[in-house]
């Protein structure tokens, strides 16, 4: 038999014709070792018209190293072949769903392989009918003799990679890396080309993981596949102690297995490892026990940036290895993250009253017209069509109503219901300003179209948001800068003028979060998916305060006076109310929340309340707070109400919009129900997209299947808009005029009748 062999065994024929290639099993035979047996079925004749044009280009000196992919059920494998003076080394690997090295740098002169190529092709293309006109093109290119370029054969240079000492887990491997001398690069204007290629990161040797007087050796490893595992077991050990959760994780790396479980009771992480010798695994295996959660994490960041900083040292080429790269960002990103679960850096406002003095919007208050006696009629002013109507994309700004679709934005007039201006534009967020609508885009340009014409002011181009979509805070206020504050990228907030159109400042975070913005005064408030709540100056940028937590911020904010009330927690684990002083930016309390906040529900504060809404596959409800001492006041299990369920405070009362149809009224004082409030539907599709209820000179507007006016003291109906739209967007005006928009296309306005009124 000679050295090396490529056999093509075809399958049985289909039963109809077909264009592709016909499926076979491939053979790749090293020394009597068939490499590929385990493979089992795939493309056959592409897979071999693909290693021919691998050799041809490692015989003509155009490649150093190739690597061809193939598929094996739900497996993906590689074949990589790198040069060796005469020869080349052959490996065979899975990449996923767990690597899995099956041959490793199996030297085969390449005269030889080149043979055994030219062989498989004429015994696959002497069963064909047709000539296959890859193998043939192929076949014709590997008879032609290739010049000798003289390569020398490959250096390997020995490596110690370790974490830094005086770490209470450390992880040491010893490797022999490839010593490669790149090629000589073309004009610095040629397009550099990423590619994975894990072929290059097999380098073999072994690593020593120790924990005190405790050690774990395993011998004949591949140092890049055990970094990349020991890098996402440390993600998943440090968000389960953030979220105070039990964790059991196992994976397979070639023919090791990795456990790493942990307990919410303490103890630490317990790393267990486990050796498979041939097809026999040794179960006995060996374990680490006791682990700092982030000892361990820190050990597998340092230890995949030691070796991310051995290959690039050996072989400069791999800085452009997307396998690399990508555990590189891994453990970059989890440094980034203990850096923020250790950190100690909030800071206090030493000058609280420059701030204050700015001070916020009074709150809307049940008082007003509608507050006693009396019925409000209404009638239909005009309607108006506009399809596939974006409710993001909608607002009534002065005497406007602009209404957004994915094709088009349309100016509406308040009063009249005449279009003003129609303009074609792309999909975007929009943010209403008082100088017009600010839009920005996905690719991240910013656009403020002018509210008389539609006409551009003008147009900005930012890095776009990589994830969460843009949001925006308005800055307009006395003696404050006219700003639009956008999040950028993915830590960036960049503060736009809307007068000039230019950038004003643009503040960087340590680290990438999904930011929301809220507006205090002076302040800019940033929150949302890290552990730090920061408030910015909105004039110039600066960080006038930050308050650091264990548990990241979710973004949903509630400012009152000098009160700020933040809840913070993951997706799963604990979560928390905290009550932060706005203008100092001192913690006055925190308080373990029993059950999980309504996402996107900000916090309702009363006078003397702080209550938060909680759901979970029950229902929804509510915990209260006392303001000023942070205690339990009463509490509501979630089935309270409906799981979809819109909160609103106002005055002494805390009122629930469902969307089973029903109003519920809770006192402030002691929780009890005051009043409960069922309104007809007839289907489910009748309920509307948003229910927030909107308060306006003491009448609580309801969107319901039609749009309910209520007293919100005792729930009273004070009257009901005669219309048949669904109203997925409801917007009540200084007037008390209704606007009612319907996502399916169409736009209503109704006035307020009259009134009479005894004199006396």
């Amino acid at each position: 038999m000679p050295a090396i062999e490529v056999l093509v065994r075809p399958s049985p024929a289909p039963s109809h014709p077909s264009d592709e290639l016909p499926s076979g099993l491939l053979d790749f035979i090293v020394d009597g070792i068939n490499l590929t047996a385990r493979l089992g079925r795939g493309a056959a004749f592409a897979l071999l018209a693909e290693l021919c044009a691998g050799v041809i280009a490692i015989s003509r000196g155009k490649r150093d190293r190739f690597t061809v992919a193939f598929y094996s059920g739900e497996e993906a494998w590689e074949i990589g072949l790198e040069t060796d003076a005469t020869a080349v080394l052959v490996s065979v690997y899975r990449t996923a769903p767990s690597p899995l090295v099956a041959v490793h740098d199996r030297r085969v002169e390449l005269v030889a392989l080149r043979r055994a190529l030219l062989r498989a092709i004429d015994e696959a293309t002497a069963r064909e009918e047709r000539p296959n006109g890859p193998l043939v093109t192929a076949r014709a290119a590997l008879e032609t003799p290739g010049p000798s370029y003289g390569r020398p054969a490959l250096r390997r240079v020995a490596v110690t990679v370790s974490t830094p000492e005086g770490e209470s887990v450390g992880i040491v491997a010893e490797a022999r890396f490839r010593a490669v001398t790149p090629r000589a690069a073309g004009s610095q204007d040629e397009p550099r080309v990423e590619r994975s290629d894990l072929c290059a990161l097999l380098a073999k040797g072994s690593v020593r993981l120790q924990a005190g007087e405790a050690q774990v050796t395993l011998a004949g490893c591949y140092p890049f596949l055990l970094a990349e595992e020991l890098v996402s077991l440390a993600e998943e050990a440090v968000r389960a102690e953030r979220d105070e959760r039990p964790l059991f994780r196992r994976s397979d790396i070639d023919k090791t297995r990795l456990s790493l479980r942990s307990s919410p009771a303490g103890g630490g992480l317990v790393l267990k490892v486990r050796k498979e010798r041939g097809e026999a695994p040794d179960h006995a295996g060996s374990a680490l026990a006791g682990l700092d959660a982030r000892a361990f994490a820190r050990a597998a960041a340092g230890f995949a940036l030691g070796l991310e900083a051995a290959f690039s040292s050996t072989d400069p080429s791999q800085a452009s290895n997307l396998r690399l790269q990508h555990l590189t960002r891994a453990a970059r990103s989890l440094e980034q993250e203990l850096a923020a679960a250790s950190a100690d850096d909030s800071l206090k406002n030493p000058d609280p009253e420059s701030y204050r003095s700015f001070g916020l919007p009074r709150r809307e208050s049940a008082r007003g017209t509608w507050e006693h006696g009396g019925k409000m009629r209404f009638f239909p002013r005009w309607v108006a069509a506009v399809p596939s109507i974006e409710l993001a994309a909608t607002f009534q700004c002065g005497d406007r109503i602009l209404v957004g679709s994915p094709r088009q934005t349309a100016c509406l007039d308040r009063t009249t219901g005449a279009v003003v201006w129609r303009r074609a534009l792309p999909r975007a967020v929009s943010v209403p300003t008082p100088f017009g609508l600010a839009r920005v885009t996905h690719d991240g340009e910013v656009t403020l179209l002018d509210l008389e014409r539609g006409q551009p002011r003008f147009t900005l181009h930012l890095a776009p948001r990589s994830g969460g979509g843009a949001v925006g805070a308005v800055v307009n206020a006395p003696g404050l800068p006219r700003l639009l504050a956008v999040a950028e990228r993915d830590r960036m907030v960049t503060a736009i003028d809307l007068v000039s159109g230019d950038v004003r400042w643009r503040y960087t975070a340590p680290r990438p979060a999904a930011f929301k913005l809220r507006r205090a005064g002076r302040l800019l408030l940033v929150a949302g998916g890290d552990s730090a709540l920061v408030a910015l100056d909105a004039a110039t940028g600066e960080v006038v305060w930050r308050v650091r937590e264990r548990l990241p911020f979710t973004g949903d904010l509630c400012i009152d006076r000098d009160a700020l009330f933040a809840t913070a927690g993951g997706p799963v684990g604990p979560t928390r109310l905290v009550h932060v002083d706005l203008w100092r930016g001192e913690v006055r309390w925190t308080r373990e929340l029993p059950a999980r906040p309504t996402l996107g529900q900000a916090p309702l504060v009363t006078p003397e309340l702080a209550a938060v809404p909680t759901r979970d596959r029950r229902g929804s409800g509510l915990l209260a707070f006392d303001r000023e001492t942070g205690e339990l006041r009463f509490g509501h299990e979630p089935g309270l109400c409906a799981p979809t369920t819109a909160w609103l405070a106002v005055d002494d009362v805390l009122i629930g919009n469902a969307a089973s149809g029903a109003l519920v009224g809770l006192d402030a004082k002691t929780g009890q129900p005051r009043y409960h409030r069922s309104f007809p539907r007839h289907v489910d599709a009748d309920q509307p997209r948003r229910l927030e209820p909107i308060l306006r000179s003491g009448a609580l507007f309801v969107p319901q299947h039609q749009v309910h006016v209520v007293r919100p003291s005792d729930g009273s109906e004070l009257g009901v808009l005669p219309s048949d739209l669904i109203p997925d967007l409801l917007r009540v005006d200084e007037d008390l005029n209704v606007y009612v928009a319907e996502e399916s296309g169409h736009v209503a306005a109704f006035g307020i009748a009259p009134r009479l009124s005894l004199v006396r």
